[in-house]
């Protein structure tokens, strides 16, 4: 059995990219992952013990500045739990999460030296400590892979403009995900694949025939409560659910939350840091809507000099 959670971050802002994560399990029996009771010797919702790694919804854990340290040791521990080494860099960490290179991403306008450094000084101590307590094994279930989308302002702007409609840009990416899960489901396996509802959205029929044209789709119950759809090809089976606060609710939703929110914050470091060698003083900004303008305002001058064009760096939704 293999089950799935799939979140998402930065889907309100001007700046910055969208990133789409996946977290996959897998394990010998029906039940599902039950991240907080499997593994409650070294993890803990948001506010719990503090000694233990914290998996929740990404927003509980980094919130007003702080948690960032938090943040990045779930994303890297669980990375180690599937067996990959640590990524020591952005890049790597990119290659491990299947995103694609710096180019791909479109940071390489930003990065003023070949690569970024992972992690962050504060984030070490309690990393080490999840590594050493092998924080992700125990369970009778295991994380076997990570994957992530990550849409940069450019192509962000690019699918609104073919598909005139954010909603839909989003909803690409979760596509792209989803495609990926099914094309690696193998026959007599059945996926269980969970997820936020996408901006209160109740059907999802329409979309997904779009992207799987050629396998049968049974229409579950589609309300405020539940979206479901069951996928099936000869032997293969994905049953999809989409519910609120996926993210708060389930632990590998939550996972999922966390990878997207790391590798944002991330992308928005090199960013900040990009502007700051240029303007003295000027505060790094998460990018959201309100301060977004403030630092667009601050920086206008310097990017009219360069000519840079905002279609490439400023989201027009």
């Amino acid at each position: 059995m293999r089950w799935v959670g799939i979140d998402e971050a930065g889907y309100g802002p001007n700046l910055g990219p969208l990133v789409m994560s996946a977290v996959i399990a897998e394990g010998p029996d029906e039940r599902p992952p039950d991240v907080w009771v499997d593994l409650a010797a070294t993890v803990a919702r948001a506010g719990g013990d503090p000694d233990r790694l914290w998996i929740d919804d990404s927003k509980a854990l980094l919130s007003n500045g702080r948690g960032r340290d938090r943040l990045e040791a779930a994303c890297l521990a669980l990375l180690a739990g599937t067996g990959q080494v640590v990524p020591s860099s952005l890049s790597s960490l990119l290659a491990s999460l299947g995103a694609g290179s710096l180019e791909d991403v479109e940071l390489i306008p930003w990065l003023d030296s070949p690569d970024w450094p992972l992690p962050c000084p504060e984030t070490v101590a309690r990393l080490t400590r999840a590594l050493a307590e092998n924080a992700f094994a125990g369970a009778p279930w295991r994380c076997v892979a990570v994957r992530s989308v990550v849409v940069g302002p450019r192509r962000f702007n690019a699918g609104l403009a073919e598909s005139g409609s954010k909603a839909k840009v989003h909803f690409a990416a979760f596509a792209r995900l989803l495609t990926e899960v099914w094309e690696s489901t193998i026959e007599g396996q059945t996926t269980s694949v969970r997820g936020d509802k996408h901006g209160g959205r109740h059907f999802y029929l329409e979309p997904l025939m779009d992207v799987f044209p050629d396998i049968w789709i049974d229409r579950g119950p589609e309300g405020p409560e539940l979206s479901r759809y069951t996928l099936r090809s000869g032997g293969r089976r994905l049953e999809l659910s989409l519910v609120p606060r996926a993210d708060a609710a389930d632990g590998l939703v939550a996972l999922a939350s966390i990878v997207s929110k790391t590798v944002r914050e991330y992308w928005m470091d090199v960013f900040n840091a990009h502007w700051a060698a240029r303007i003295p003083g000027i505060r790094p900004t998460a990018g959201y809507p309100n301060d977004s303008l403030r630092f667009r305002k601050e920086v206008e001058p310097a990017y009219r000099a360069r000519g840079l064009d905002p279609n490439l760096w400023w989201r027009l939704k």
